[in-house]
C-alpha cells in the first residue's frame, strides 16, 4: 500500500465518522471530540499500543491547539510509536496514479510553517526558564502499595498533576509500599524517584514524564539551561579566577565562560548543575564586606622667638679738639654724647655709649590638616593621593664640547618623570567580624625641600607604615612624629657682661623654640556585614551518581 493510499484510507475513515455523526442528528464540538480522543489515547497507552496512542493524541491536539498537554503527550510517545510502526517507503507513481499526484501548492509554506503573532515573536526573543511543576499546595499523607506506575499516578492525582511514561519504562513491576506523611508534591515525587529508581522530568506546569534513572536517560530528558551571572566590579582578575575554579570543582558544571565586555559569567549545563553553580556564585560574590576608612593627617608647627636685654656699645671714638696751627676743631656727625679731657691745645673728646633696652617676642603657630575617605573591600588595597605631580629630571646632557666650523653637536633633550607630591595613603583592610577591622597602612608625605643638586630638586619625604586593629567607628592615632628645636644665644659688653647680676645690664639674650608635630589618625566604618554575619543559602545537589533534579 502506498503512502497516498494510506492517506486516502484515513480520509475515508474521517468521512464515515462524519456520516455517522450526521445520522445521529447531533454534532459534537471540537472540545468534546478532543476529550473522547484523549480517553481512547490513554487506554491505548495503558494497553501497550503507543502508535495508536500517538495518533489519537495528535488528532486531539489538532482539534484543541490551545491545549499544550495534548501536544506534550503526543511528543512523549513519538519515539515509542516510531519504534513500533514499520517505516512506510514512498512508491513511485503508477500509471493509474498519475492523476493522483499532489499539486505543488499542497507543499506551500503556509501548510508547513505556522504564522506567529507579534506577541509570540516578542516572547521568542527572551529566553524562558525550564518548565517547573506547580501542584496543589499543602501537605499530604500517603500509605500506598502498587507498581511504580500506580504509585506515580496516584501521587500525581492527589496534587492535581498528570503523568506520562517513557517508552522504555516497564509497564509492570514488583509491588512497592509507599508510606509517608506530611510532605508536599515535590518531596513526594523525589521520594518516589528514590523508591522506584526513576527520574521525573517536568514537561509543563501540570505534566511530567517518568523514566528509569540511568545516565543516558538523564542526559536525554533533563533540561539544559543557560544562565548569565553578573560579576561585581570590586573583584580582581585573580579573585575571579579563584572563584571560578572553586565553583567548577564543586558543581562540575560543564561550560563556564567569562564575558568581560558585559561583566558576566555564562553557565551552560543541565539544570541539576547550573542552579547550584549559580547559587554558589551569588554567595561568593555577595559575602565580601565593604569598609569606609577616614584618614586625618595633622601637621602642627609652633615657633617661639624672644629677644631681651640691654644693648650697650663696646666701641668708643676719641677726637682731638685742640688748636694746632690755627685749625678749626669739629665734632663728627652722629655723636650726641661727648666727654672732653684736657684744656687748650690738648683738648680731647671721647664719645659716650648709649644704652638701649630690648624686649621683643614672636609667637607663630601653623596647622595643616588633610582629611581623606577611602572605600575598599576586605583584602583589597585602596590608595588615596592628595597633591600634585612635579617633573623630576632623571637624565640630561651636561658639559661643553669644542666644535669646529664644519661640525655640530646634538644635545639630546632631558628625560624626566613625574613625582607625586603631597599626601598618599594606601590602606588594606581585613575584616574579622562585625566589630573588628585590621588595617595595614602605608602613609607617605612628600614635598620640595627648596634645595637642589645639579639642577635636580631634592624632595623631602616622610613615610610611615603600620598595622593597627580597631573597632567599628573607633579613632586611633596610628603614628606620630615630633621635631623639637631649642636654641639660645647671648651677646654683651666684653668683661662687663660676665659680672654676676650686674652683667645682665650689658647683655642681650635671644631664645628660639620650635615644635613640629605630625599625627596620623584613622577610623574604619563598616558598610556591609562580614561573612560570618550573612545567612548562607543551602542548596540540595544530590550525589555524584544521582544528582538532584529540581522540579
Amino acid at each position: 500500500m502506498t503512502a497516498r493510499r494510506v492517506l486516502s484510507g484515513i480520509l475515508a475513515i474521517g468521512l464515515m465518522s462524519c456520516v455517522c455523526l450526521g445520522d445521529s442528528g447531533q454534532e459534537d464540538s471540537p472540545k468534546e471530540k478532543a476529550a473522547a480522543l484523549k480517553k481512547k489515547a490513554k487506554k491505548a497507552a495503558k494497553s501497550g499500543h503507543p502508535a495508536d496512542a500517538y495518533l489519537l493524541y495528535s488528532e486531539a491536539s489538532a482539534l484543541e491547539p490551545k491545549d499544550a498537554k495534548l501536544k506534550l503527550r503526543a511528543q512523549s510517545l513519538q519515539v515509542r510509536a516510531a519504534a513500533e510502526s514499520p517505516p512506510v517507503l514512498p512508491d513511485l507513481p503508477d500509471d493509474d496514479d498519475t492523476n493522483e499526484a499532489l499539486a505543488p501548492t499542497d507543499l506551500a509554506a503556509e501548510g508547513v510553517f505556522d504564522s506567529l503573532t507579534a506577541a509570540e515573536y516578542a516572547r521568542a526573543r527572551h529566553p524562558l526558564p525550564p518548565p517547573s511543576l506547580k501542584g496543589k499546595p499543602g501537605l499530604q499523607d500517603f500509605d500506598l502499595t502498587g507498581t511504580a506506575r500506580n504509585l506515580f499516578d496516584e501521587v500525581a492525582k492527589r496534587f492535581g498533576l498528570e503523568t506520562v511514561y517513557d517508552g522504555d519504562y516497564p509497564a509492570a513491576g514488583p509491588q512497592i509500599r509507599f508510606r509517608i506523611s506530611g510532605i508536599d508534591y515535590r518531596q513526594a515525587l523525589h521520594d518516589l524517584e528514590a523508591a522506584t529508581n526513576s527520574i521525573v522530568a517536568p514537561l509543563s506546569s501540570k505534566l511530567f514524564m517518568v523514566a528509569q534513572d540511568t545516565p543516558l536517560k538523564r542526559t536525554d530528558l533533563e533540561q539544559t539551561m543557560l544562565v548569565a551571572v553578573p560579576v561585581p566590579e570590586a573583584l580582581t582578575s585573580q579573585e575571579l579566577t579563584e572563584i571560578g575554579n572553586a565553583v567548577k570543582q564543586a558543581t562540575n558544571v560543564e561550560k563556564m565562560a567569562l564575558d568581560p565586555t558585559h561583566g558576566e559569567i555564562v553557565l551552560r549545563d543541565r539544570v541539576s548543575r547550573v542552579l547550584p553553580a549559580e547559587a554558589l556564585l551569588d554567595q561568593l560574590f555577595s559575602w565580601r564586606p565593604e569598609v569606609m576608612i577616614d584618614v586625618e593627617f595633622l601637621d602642627v608647627s609652633d615657633s617661639d622667638l624672644a629677644n631681651f636685654g640691654f644693648n650697650v656699645t663696646n666701641e668708643f671714638s676719641a677726637f682731638f679738639l685742640g688748636q694746632i696751627m690755627n685749625n678749626i676743631a669739629t665734632i663728627p656727625s652722629g655723636i650726641s654724647n661727648l666727654v672732653t679731657f684736657g684744656a687748650g691745645n690738648t683738648l680731647i673728646g671721647l664719645s659716650v655709649a648709649q644704652v638701649q633696652a630690648m624686649f621683643n617676642f614672636t609667637d607663630s603657630t601653623t596647622k595643616n590638616l588633610y582629611r581623606a575617605e577611602v572605600r575598599s573591600v576586605d583584602g583589597q588595597p585602596a590608595t588615596f593621593h592628595v597633591g600634585e605631580k612635579y617633573p623630576i629630571i632623571t637624565q640630561q646632557y651636561a658639559g661643553s664640547v669644542a666644535t669646529g666650523q664644519q661640525s655640530s653637536v646634538y644635545a639630546p633633550p632631558p628625560s624626566f618623570t613625574f613625582e607625586d607630591l603631597g599626601l598618599e595613603v594606601k590602606v588594606t583592610p581585613h575584616i574579622h567580624g562585625d566589630n573588628a577591622v585590621t588595617l595595614a597602612i602605608e602613609t607617605k608625605y612628600e614635598l620640595l625641600s627648596g634645595s637642589s643638586v645639579n639642577n635636580i630638586p631634592i624632595i623631602g619625604r616622610r613615610e610611615i607604615n603600620s598595622v593597627v586593629r580597631l573597632a567599628d567607628g573607633q579613632w586611633a592615632v596610628i603614628a606620630g612624629m615630633i621635631t623639637k628645636t631649642d636654641s639660645k644665644s647671648r651677646t654683651g659688653f666684653w668683661g662687663l657682661s660676665n659680672i654676676p647680676l650686674l652683667g645682665n645690664l650689658f647683655t642681650q639674650t635671644s631664645t628660639d623654640k620650635e615644635r613640629e608635630n605630625v599625627l596620623i589618625a584613622i577610623r574604619p566604618r563598616l558598610l556591609s556585614l562580614p561573612p560570618d554575619q550573612i545567612v548562607t543559602r543551602e542548596y540540595r545537589v544530590g550525589s555524584e551518581t544521582r544528582p538532584f533534579n529540581p522540579l
